[in-house]
């Protein structure tokens, strides 16, 4: 049974990637792909919860730019519903943005 149900997260962890990465609105990607939009909206719920009490007090590696650097450099600022600020350069990397945003808990539109 255990195998089964890892089975059945892996496939929405997924489908919510798929989404994400789809340009979609959710009910339009779930329409797409026959998806009950109650069990993505379930099981993406589910597995923030999840995601959240496995990280909680894990460390994320990040690679700061010298003070300098930043100061030369025009950014953009992205103010979290958590409080904290991400400072983000014209030129970023898209994934690594997702990526850790994902980490610190932020769910995209």
């Amino acid at each position: 049974m255990a195998g089964r149900s890892s089975e059945r997260e892996r496939y929405w962890r997924e489908v919510i990637r798929d989404q994400a990465a789809s340009g979609l609105s959710i009910s339009a990607f779930c329409r797409e792909q026959e998806v009950s939009p109650a069990s993505f909206f379930s099981w993406r719920r589910r597995l923030a919860a999840e995601g959240r009490e496995e990280g909680a007090g894990k460390f994320v590696s990040i690679e700061l730019a010298p003070p300098e650097s930043q100061a030369r450099q025009p950014t953009f600022e992205v103010a979290l519903p958590n409080g904290l600020r991400v400072h983000v350069p014209p030129q970023f990397d898209a994934d690594a943005l997702r990526e850790l945003l994902d980490v610190l808990g932020v769910q995209s539109c």
